[in-house]
């Protein structure tokens, strides 16, 4: 089924910011990530690959946060452009009205609702898990970051080792020393130019391949210490015992919808867990029901008047929707402290929602702007002295044209 030729020009204008806006958000905040990632790596001396793994884990949480910024500020953006451009005033007189414009904006929200339920309801909280779980590895060494460069290691069984630098993200390790004191009282000081850990038939068990180096053997058998220069050397290193990840269970970010519906109904469940299963249950379903209501706030608060500068409305869409989404938090908080749901999670909704009907109602059948209107003016008021204020410290062009020879 084809759409109406309004539909369609309507969904090709809001295509561009919302993507732009989603990719930018979800970038800006991974790259923010990104740094806090390399350090941790870095001082955990493990592979670099394996924060890009822990950042693709992280992007259903990002997207859920910056789906609905982006449908807001796209439709915000476009709503801008319409009246802007005129085109807003010849659809209305040509007998379009704002709820005709509104319905490809709710197209697209109710898609980017079920898609956004769909993330953080299931794909979030087992990219969570498997993110703290790539953590774990890291830390506890099962990733191979046990041996940090320029540090004394030990690596059980009498063995100290120090690496010189590593290549190739520490497959290929140069300027070792290694230290071994065995039960007899017998002392091997080994320095070697290149070594490597290579797995052998036993999971616990590895070797350390040395290669090109000198063995110094001190025996207290023996009255001196013996000198023996190798091509290749091989030290068996028993593996540390690593405590297994927890399961996925009792984190109430980490259970998808369906597991923490069933859970408030299992007689075994703790009440403090029901009842943060209960507070994100609600909030991640409010998640849907939330970007239906963004079209209602975001389609009068785009529409500017042709001699006004119009930033207030993205300034309160924007700025609106962050300051909803974290009284949503405190609500799922409180919750699982002991509130209702009903009140403490869907009263901010249905604030939510209102704040934007009237709005849209008083836009869409009320001329003049109402309560916009005032907005808009007051916006106006207090930025003017900022304007002034910067136009005596920049030079305008008729200061430029007085000075020119």
């Amino acid at each position: 089924m084809r759409l109406p030729l309004l539909d369609r020009y309507l969904l090709r204008k809001l295509m561009v910011p919302l993507l732009a806006t989603v990719a930018i958000a979800a970038a800006l905040l991974l790259m923010e990530r990104m740094i806090r990632l390399f350090d941790f790596v870095v001082n955990q001396n493990g592979p670099v690959s394996v924060v890009w793994r822990m950042l693709a884990h992280l992007v259903p949480h990002y997207m859920g946060m910056a789906l609905p910024v982006g449908l807001m500020l796209g439709i915000l953006l476009v709503m801008r452009q319409l009246s802007l451009s005129s085109e807003l005033d010849a659809m209305q007189a040509g007998g379009i009205s704002l709820t005709r414009i509104l319905r490809p904006f709710l197209i697209v929200a109710v898609l980017l609702g079920m898609i956004d339920i769909w993330i953080v309801g299931w794909r979030e909280p087992l990219s969570r898990y498997a993110y703290r779980h790539l953590e774990f590895e890291l830390r506890s060494g099962a990733l191979g970051a046990s041996v940090r460069v320029g540090e004394f290691v030990d690596l059980g069984d009498g063995i100290l080792l120090r690496v010189g630098a590593a290549e190739n993200g520490g497959r290929q390790l140069r300027d070792l020393f290694v230290r071994r004191r065995l039960d007899s009282g017998r002392e091997l000081a080994i320095t070697a130019h290149e070594g490597s850990f290579v797995a052998t038939e036993e999971e616990q068990k590895v070797f350390l391949r040395l290669k090109n180096g000198m063995m110094l053997d001190s025996d207290p058998r023996h009255m001196r210490p013996r000198v023996m220069e190798f091509a290749l050397q091989d030290i068996v290193v028993a593996l540390p015992e690593i405590t297994p990840f927890r399961r996925r269970s009792g984190q109430e970010r980490e259970t998808t919808l369906d597991e923490q519906w069933h859970a408030l109904s299992d007689p075994q469940v703790p009440d403090d867990l029901k009842r943060r299963y209960l507070g994100k249950l609600h909030w991640r379903i409010l998640h849907f029901f939330t970007m239906l209501a963004i079209p209602f706030l975001a389609v009068p608060l785009g529409i500017v008047r042709k001699r006004s500068s119009g930033g207030s409305g993205l300034v309160l869409g924007v700025g609106g929707l962050i300051v909803y989404n974290e009284f949503l938090e405190a609500g799922d908080r409180a919750v699982a402290a002991g509130a209702s749901p009903w009140i403490a999670e869907w009263g901010q909704f249905a604030i939510f929602a209102l704040i934007g009907g009237y709005l849209f109602w008083t836009v869409a059948f009320h001329p003049g702007r109402g309560l916009l209107g005032r907005i808009d003016r007051l916006g106006e008021a207090l930025s003017r002295p900022l304007r002034r204020f910067i136009d005596r410290l920049l030079p305008g062009d008729s200061d430029n044209q007085e000075s020119a020879p």
